[in-house]
């Protein structure tokens, strides 16, 4: 388990008396509150499972008697995807439920409780939400999610290994991107960490950055459900995602996930991996990297002056009861309120939705993450937020032919475009 910072420490030290007790009494307690049920794949490794655990926790001391939630826990994002949807098809979503970036509120709301009323009833409460927050989290004029994290994203660097080739600072055009590949590899050094499955999320980033490199590819990136990726730009992308998967990443990133990109890029096999802040708290981990491994990892904007910088899909309530959606609606405000959200920054690095949830204990890589993303030329949303699901599945479908040199990036585009036109 990661090392949880002073602040949660001191939280579940706080509350570990109350857990502990199991008296009659609060069984008592326990039978008469209001249960809930929310699952999970906050848990494990997941840098996110030590601020979930605690605030499920906490919250349950904090409503003893009153509300209770109860933790499935889903190891893995896919699994956890998978399962919804089944749930989903046979009309037995839980109570709260994480959408993410996953477009699962997309597909799936016609089920999601309208939170507008809630919101608009508690002035206070709206007020902690960013409107990128409320824009992303609403669909036809109802807010069905609540925000708590915002999406910075652009990509980290071994500044050891760009010494090595002789590169003293990040490109800022794929043309410069590409040369620095090429001195990497020139030095025996791997370029770039990338993967295939579960949507290919590090090579999707990088892919979504390229199609980004002008105005009309920034508009596209910013774009809900596009159904045409017969565009210039986006086949441009796809070409020189190819050419990355042919010359410049490792032999398992065709058929790898997340898990092994991010290895390499730990292990100083690869360079250059696409990720957001809350990686971060892995560089100062001693059971993931070798000490001292955060001195060496830079940041970057995307080449174009581009970065994600957006709201992000928070949690939705499924509930049908008017209880269960009451009970629903106080272990989501919990989540996403302003302690919360700022464990969360110290915990993970996670950017928080609410500007008011700061912190002193963040890591100077997150602070350089949040300067990129305000400076950036270019602010674009990520590719699960907005796309529709079965085209970001086809995703690992199509990637390792892409990668293999069996389809074209025209090609892709089309059968990424067929895809997204069966939803209409």
């Amino acid at each position: 388990m990661k090392k949880i910072i002073t602040s949660l420490m001191v939280l579940t030290a706080l509350a570990m008396p109350l857990f502990a007790s199991g008296t009659s009494e609060s069984k008592a307690k326990d039978d008469s509150a209001v249960t809930i049920n929310f699952p999970t794949f906050l848990i494990g490794v997941n840098s996110s499972a030590d601020w979930m655990a605690e605030r499920a926790k906490t919250f349950n001391t904090t409503y003893a008697g009153k509300y209770k939630v109860e933790i499935e826990e889903i190891p893995g994002d896919q699994n956890y995807i998978d399962k919804m949807k089944v749930l989903y098809s046979s009309n037995s979503l839980p109570d709260v439920m994480y959408t993410g970036g996953y477009n699962l509120l997309d597909m799936m709301e016609n089920k999601f409780v309208d939170l507008t009323p809630y919101v608009n009833a508690d002035p206070d409460w709206k007020a902690t939400m960013s409107k990128e927050g409320i824009n992303v989290n609403s669909r036809n004029g109802k807010l069905l999610g609540i925000p708590f994290t915002k999406q910075e994203i652009g990509y980290f660097y071994n500044k050891d290994l760009f010494k090595k080739a002789g590169i003293t600072s990040p490109a800022t055009t794929w043309d410069e991107f590409f040369t620095q590949c090429d001195k990497l590899k020139a030095a025996g050094i791997t370029p770039v960490s990338m993967d295939t499955a579960d949507s290919g999320w590090v090579t999707s980033l990088m892919l979504c950055a390229m199609i980004a490199n002008n105005d009309a590819g920034t508009k596209f990136m910013n774009t809900s459900l596009p159904t045409d990726y017969n565009t210039p730009e986006f086949i441009t992308a796809a070409s020189n995602i190819q050419k990355l998967f042919m010359n410049y990443t490792t032999l398992d990133a065709v058929g790898g996930k997340y898990e092994n990109a991010a290895s390499n890029f730990f292990m100083g096999q690869t360079a250059i991996i696409a990720n957001g802040p809350w990686m971060i708290s892995n560089f100062y981990d001693d059971t993931m990297v070798e000490p001292g491994f955060a001195e060496k990892v830079g940041t970057a904007k995307f080449p174009g002056d581009t970065m994600y910088n957006s709201g992000k899909i928070g949690f939705s309530i499924c509930a049908k009861t008017d209880e269960k959606i009451e009970a629903s609606l106080a272990f989501v405000k919990f989540l996403t309120s302003e302690e919360s959200q700022r464990l969360m920054l110290e915990v993970t690095s996670e950017t928080p939705d609410n500007p008011n949830a700061t912190s002193k204990n963040v890591k100077e890589l997150v602070n350089e993450t949040i300067k990129n993303a305000a400076s950036a030329k270019h602010s674009i949303n990520d590719f699960q937020s907005l796309w529709y699901a079965n085209v970001v599945d086809e995703i690992s479908v199509q990637y390792p032919l892409l990668a293999k040199g069996k389809i074209s990036a025209e090609e892709f585009a089309s059968i990424l475009s067929a895809k997204a036109k069966e939803n209409l």
